[in-house]
C-alpha cells in the first residue's frame, strides 16, 4: 500500500509540472485506517484525487507567482522578514481582467499604510496589473511580542503626571479643553505634551497645527515615535500619522494601536501629559486604565448643560472611580450665551433715535445678559454628588469655536480674555490637585461606624452622630429638621476621593462630600 501511494504521488507530481493539474489533499480517513482495510481505502483515495483533479489556468497560475515574486521583496515592518516567506499574504486572487485582490497579515498594526504602499507600489510595476486591492490586518500580540513592547515601551518614562479630558459623550468639547488646558500649563512654564487617543475622529490635527508635517522617515526613529512640536507643546495623533485614510477596525484591533501609540512615543522630560480621551467608557478608556507603564493623576471631566450629558459624564466619573482615578474638575461648556460685542451696535443704535443715557444702560443690561440656552445645567449636581472641588463654566463663545478650526489655540490668540482666564483657573485647580495628592493632604479620612453609641468615627478622633449625619446631607429628598432618632446607616462606600455615599436604615441614599463633615478636610 505505501509502495503504491508513493508510486500515485510520483505520477501526480509529474502530471502537475507537465500538464500544470491541481492534486488535492488526501482526506486524513484514508490514511488512519486499520492495517485490514489500507488497501482498499488507499484504492478509494487513488480513484477520489484522480476524479477531482481539476485543470488550473496556466495563465493565472503564472501571474499569481509574479505578483507573489514582487511582493517578496517586502518585510514585517516588526519581524524584519519578508511577508511572502511568512506566509503573511492571504487570499490571493487574480482575475483575467487584471485585478488584484489579496490580505496581508502583519504582526503589529501598520500605522503609517507603508506595507500597503509598498505593496501597491509593486505591483504597479507589473504591467498587466489593472486594478489592486489591498486588505491589511495584524494579529494580536503573543507574549514575546508583548515582552519586546514593554522592554521598547520607553517614551512615557520622562512623564511626571497625566492628565485624562474626558466625558464619555461626544460634541461636549473635550478636544477643546484638553488643547486650551495644556497650553494654559504651558504658560505658566511646565513642559507639556497632548495626546489625541481617538482613533476613529482625532481633532488634534485640525485644532493645533504643528511647526512641521509629521514625516514617518525622520520621525520613526527605530522602535519610537517622535511628537511633532506645536508652538512650544509636544502633539501626537493618528491624524499626524495617517491624515488621509480613515480607520475602520473594530475594537479589539484598535486596542494594540492605542497601545503603541502611547508607549512608544518619546515624549522626553515633561511635566503634564494632557490626554483627549474619545466618547464612551469602552476598550480605549480600560486600556489606558489597566497600562502598566501608564500612571493616570487625574480626570479633567467636560460636560455640557443637557441631561442627556449629564447622564453620560456620571457613568464616566463611575467608571474612573472604579479603575482608581480620581476626578478633580468639571468643565462646563456652552454653560450660557453673553453678546458681550454690541457695544457699538447699541451706541450706534442710541445716536441715531436719540436715546437717553439711562435708556442706553439700559438695553446694554439686556443685551449683556446671560442667556441660558440649553437651560440651567448640572454642573452643581454633580459637584455635590461627588465633592468636586473645582469647576468653570466657558460660555457658548463664536470666537472659541473659530480659534478652535483656525489651528491655533484660544488662550495663545486672545489670552486677555474672560474665557483665557477661566482655563488659567481650571489649569491652576489641576495642578493644585495633583500637587496635593503628591504631598499626601488629600488622604482620604478613615471611617468607621460606632454602633452601640450611634455614631461616625472620623480618623480615629473625630465624632458625629448618625442622626446629625444625616441632617447634614443635602439631598432634595431629605428633610433635616424631620430626621427620627432611629436612623442608622445600613452600609456606607467611598465614592471617589471627595465624597462618601451612605444607604440608611429608611431606604434614603446620601452622597457627601467629605469637607461637609470631615474637620480635617480641604
Amino acid at each position: 500500500a505505501c509502495l503504491r501511494l508513493q508510486l500515485l504521488m510520483l505520477v501526480c507530481s509529474q502530471a502537475f509540472h507537465t500538464s500544470r493539474i491541481m492534486l488535492p489533499r488526501l482526506p486524513s480517513s484514508s490514511l488512519s485506517c486499520r492495517s485490514s482495510r489500507r488497501f482498499i481505502s488507499l484504492q478509494r483515495a487513488t480513484s477520489r484525487c484522480m476524479m477531482q483533479v481539476t485543470a488550473l489556468d496556466p495563465d493565472i497560475f503564472s501571474k499569481k507567482s509574479e505578483v507573489l515574486a514582487s511582493l517578496a521583496e517586502i518585510d514585517d515592518p516588526v519581524l524584519g522578514e519578508s511577508i511572502v516567506s511568512l506566509s503573511a499574504v492571504k487570499n490571493l486572487e487574480v482575475e483575467p481582467s487584471g485585478d488584484v485582490s489579496f490580505t496581508v497579515q502583519l504582526s503589529a498594526p501598520d500605522l503609517q499604510g507603508v506595507v500597503k504602499q509598498a505593496c501597491q507600489s509593486a505591483l504597479s510595476q507589473l504591467p498587466w496589473v489593472k486594478d489592486i486591492e489591498i486588505t491589511v490586518t495584524s494579529l494580536p500580540p503573543n507574549d514575546s511580542l508583548r515582552e519586546a513592547s514593554r522592554n521598547q515601551a520607553t517614551g512615557l518614562k520622562g512623564v511626571k503626571h497625566v492628565i485624562l479630558c474626558a466625558s464619555c459623550k461626544g460634541g461636549v468639547g473635550k478636544s477643546t479643553t484638553a488643547v486650551n488646558l495644556a497650553y494654559s500649563m504651558h504658560k505658566r512654564g511646565f513642559k507639556t505634551g497632548i495626546l489625541d487617543v481617538d482613533i476613529y475622529g482625532p481633532s488634534l490635527p485640525t485644532m493645533v497645527k504643528p511647526e512641521r508635517p509629521f514625516d514617518p522617515r525622520r520621525d520613526i526613529v527605530g522602535n519610537e515615535i517622535m511628537p511633532v512640536n506645536g508652538f512650544g507643546v509636544k502633539l501626537m495623533s493618528m491624524g499626524f500619522i495617517n491624515p488621509v485614510d480613515s480607520f475602520v477596525m473594530r475594537g479589539s484591533r484598535v486596542t494594540p494601536l492605542v497601545q503603541q501609540l502611547v508607549s512608544t512615543t518619546a515624549w522626553g522630560e515633561l511635566d503634564y501629559l494632557i490626554i483627549d480621551m474619545p466618547p464612551g467608557t469602552g476598550d480605549i478608556q480600560l486600556t489606558l486604565s489597566q497600562m502598566e507603564t501608564l500612571r493616570i493623576d487625574a480626570a479633567v471631566i467636560v460636560t455640557t448643560p443637557q441631561r442627556l450629558s449629564f447622564v453620560d459624564v456620571v457613568k464616566g466619573i463611575e467608571m474612573f472611580d472604579k479603575v482608581g482615578i480620581p476626578s478633580v474638575a468639571v468643565v462646563e461648556n456652552m454653560a450660557f450665551f453673553q453678546n458681550d460685542g454690541m457695544q457699538d451696535n447699541i451706541q450706534a443704535f442710541a445716536n441715531k433715535y436719540s436715546l437717553p443715557q439711562e435708556a442706553v444702560s439700559e438695553l446694554e443690561e439686556i443685551l449683556k445678559a446671560k442667556q441660558f440656552l440649553f437651560g440651567q445645567g448640572h454642573k452643581q449636581r454633580l459637584l455635590d454628588m461627588w465633592g468636586i472641588q473645582n469647576s468653570i463654566s466657558i460660555p457658548l463663545f463664536p470666537d472659541l469655536a473659530k480659534q478652535s478650526d483656525s489651528g491655533m489655540p484660544y488662550v495663545l490668540a486672545f489670552p486677555d480674555t474672560d474665557v483665557s482666564r477661566a482655563y488659567s483657573a481650571l489649569a491652576e485647580s489641576v495642578i493644585s490637585e495633583v500637587a496635593k495628592m503628591e504631598s499626601g493632604k488629600n488622604v482620604m479620612p478613615e471611617i468607621e461606624y460606632d454602633a452601640p453609641n450611634k455614631q461616625f468615627v472620623i480618623d480615629g478622633n473625630q465624632r458625629i452622630s448618625a442622626k446629625e449625619m444625616r441632617r447634614l446631607c443635602r439631598s432634595p429628598a431629605n428633610d433635616p429638621n424631620n430626621v427620627k432618632e432611629s436612623v442608622e446607616p445600613v452600609d456606607f462606600v467611598p465614592l471617589g476621593r471627595y465624597a462618601i455615599s451612605i444607604q440608611w436604615n429608611d431606604g434614603h441614599q446620601s452622597l457627601m462630600p467629605y469637607r461637609s463633615f470631615v474637620n480635617s478636610y480641604k
